[in-house]
């Protein structure tokens, strides 16, 4: 199974930005390479030529992530010479560090599940499952429901960027917990915490909803 080419630009920040400031990242750096995101990964419409989003943005502690996935490493790749970030700071905190990195990246089926966590909260459930979800009293329902929804997120993000798995993928999604969120003036329901499944997943790559803005980013549990 071929690789997956990933950059990463990781901006150190001297202090914790304010929840929500992944939108302002995808404003700050849009502003660079906007016509050319809308010609590579927008059709006439303006709708998104891949169910997968390609350019991700996201906040995790102290560190703002650029992220592009497929033909949106390259995107990144060719206009991050032209980036100043020394405008990205305000008041609250300014940019350190800055690193910029391409790397091919795995993404493939394993025989034993692999132990990871959500860094940004994951945003699992849509208009569909949601009742379903918050009307049923059982708790193992739920747990049910979010693993069966974890398999169907990482099956979408593989069928998106031409991946086939040769096994089951399987997930566990026990250990994860509820929270509570607002998103743009509404109340929403968001999920923290470790989960398993027989994937081997780049670090900081969004599952679910509104993964473009930051949420539903994974990493390898520590242990």
């Amino acid at each position: 199974m071929p690789p997956v080419p990933i950059s990463y630009c990781r901006l150190d920040l001297s202090g914790r930005p304010p929840s929500g400031y992944a939108p302002r990242l995808r404003e700050f750096f849009g502003k660079a390479f906007d016509d050319e995101l809308r010609a590579e990964l927008y059709d006439a419409d303006g709708r998104p030529l891949y169910e997968y989003p390609r350019i991700q943005f996201k906040v995790i502690e102290s560190t703002a992530v650029l992220m592009g996935i497929a033909e949106g490493a390259d995107i990144l790749r060719r206009h991050w010479p032209e980036i100043d970030v020394s405008k990205l700071g305000n008041e609250q905190f300014r940019v350190g560090d800055v690193e910029f990195e391409t790397r091919d990246a795995e993404i493939a089926s394993y025989a034993e599940p692999v132990e990871y966590r959500f860094v940004t909260a994951w945003l699992a459930l849509n208009q569909r499952n949601f009742r379903a979800y918050v009307d049923s009293f059982s708790t193992r329902f739920r747990k049910d429901e979010l693993s069966r929804i974890l398999v169907g997120n990482c099956l979408g993000l593989a069928k998106s960027l031409g991946i086939r798995f040769p096994d089951r993928v399987d997930a566990d999604g026990r250990q994860l917990t509820s929270i509570k969120l607002t998103i743009d003036g509404q109340g929403m329901i968001g999920f923290v915490g470790k989960f398993k499944v027989n994937l081997k997943l780049p670090e900081h790559l969004g599952l679910g909803k509104s993964v473009w803005r930051g949420f539903g980013a994974v990493e390898k549990s520590p242990g």
